[in-house]
């Protein structure tokens, strides 16, 4: 019940602000979630690292990577929080702080342009075969445009969404440690909020706001990540990564009725890289492609993820890609106890790349051993 009603508040003092000001919810169903865990040191490279995910982020992008390496104990994690913000959303908040600013020209100069905050943390121990963690995030998405059904007037589209997770991961290896298989089981408590809101609707808000059914969910269910992953060696070193995520579609069951869907459909994922390097310094290229039956993404051009590594002893790196077309970049250093990663993507939230790209800046900073 605590669980529950943490979920609630989070979502309700995120949204109900803005159900006030610009009109009734719509509900909708769209089957849009965010994903848990984003690996920031993933996304300045295109969000790439099917074929060569470990430690944390085997857990989330490919659990066969657990298998990789030598000995027990691969690492603590003991806080990673990761913090994402759209380019417009920081815009904004700049201008709206600004003494000589017009909130009402800063606003309206806003419309058209996606803002998207997110909030996440990662806490767990990682061994070599297996792993258990918690997760933590938490995002919330604004877009203010004019909708051509609404006769041109203003429209919000407002989201919002948390998930707490506890997850237990194993992985082997075959062939030499060549071919590896591995598994996450995942258990997910979920509260999400969407809606659609015209200030033509304004009138009709108290009475919405009643029955939260139709734009407020919370609810639980457990769920399964299948990867494979084989890597050649050689002094090229090629990898190829398979997953199956959320298999047979992970099932959240609303803890009370709602019209939104809460489940998380399975998708199937592929990603190959190449590592050539010596042992002061390694440059790794990757491509990964997303969804591959297209069950969540339609169109193909969103599915493809390309990236680039360079890094020096495992300490400094640089990074840069394409996430859905778009570019990326990213820097990080690790200090064995402190990691750092930082840089900016572009992520398209429409149904078709080119159509609204939603520019972000993040950061994570790691704490472990």
């Amino acid at each position: 019940m605590m669980l529950e009603s943490a979920c609630k508040t989070l979502l309700m003092v995120g949204a109900l602000p803005l159900f006030m000001l610009l009109g009734a919810p719509r509900a909708s169903a769209q089957q849009d979630i965010t994903s848990i865990y984003r690996s920031a040191a993933f996304l300045g490279r295109g969000d790439t690292g099917i074929a060569t995910a470990d430690d944390q982020d085997a857990i989330f992008y490919n659990p066969a990577g657990l298998a990789q390496g030598k000995g027990i104990y691969k690492k603590t994690v003991l806080l990673s929080p990761e913090i994402e913000i759209s380019k417009a959303t920081k815009d904004l908040a700049r201008r709206l702080g600004s003494q000589n600013s017009d909130a009402v020209d800063t606003v309206r100069d806003n419309i058209g342009k996606p803002n998207h905050f997110g909030l996440s943390d990662f806490t767990g121990i990682v061994l070599r075969r297996a792993a258990l963690g918690v997760v933590d995030a938490s995002h919330i998405d604004l877009l203010a445009h004019k909708a051509p059904d609404q006769g041109g007037l203003e429209v919000l589209d407002a989201s919002a969404d948390q998930t707490l997770g506890a997850t237990f991961s194993l992985a082997d290896g075959f062939l030499d440690n060549k071919l590896m298989l591995g598994a996450t089981t995942k258990y997910l408590y979920r509260g999400r909020g969407r809606v659609s809101a015209s200030i033509a609707e304004a009138d009709k808000i108290q009475d919405e706001l009643k029955d939260q059914s139709k734009f407020l969910a919370m609810g639980q269910g457990i769920g399964a990540d299948l990867g494979l992953m084989y890597q050649g060696g050689g002094a090229i070193n090629p990898s190829f990564g398979l997953t199956v995520n959320d298999a047979g579609d992970t099932h959240i069951k609303p803890t009370s009725a709602t019209d939104l869907d809460l489940d998380v459909l399975q998708t199937v994922n592929v990603g190959v890289s190449i590592e050539p390097g010596t042992g002061f310094s390694k440059l790794k290229l990757l491509a990964d492609i997303h969804d591959v039956l297209g069950r969540v993404i339609k169109n193909n051009r969103k599915k493809l993820h390309l990236g680039a590594e360079l890094s020096v002893e495992d300490m400094l790196g640089a990074t840069v890609g394409l996430n859905e077309g778009y570019p990326t970049a990213g820097l990080y250093f690790d200090l064995y106890l402190v990691r750092v990663d930082l840089g900016m993507y572009t992520e398209e939230i429409g149904d078709r790349v080119g159509t609204r790209p939603d520019s972000r800046y993040f950061m994570r900073i790691e704490t472990g051993f």
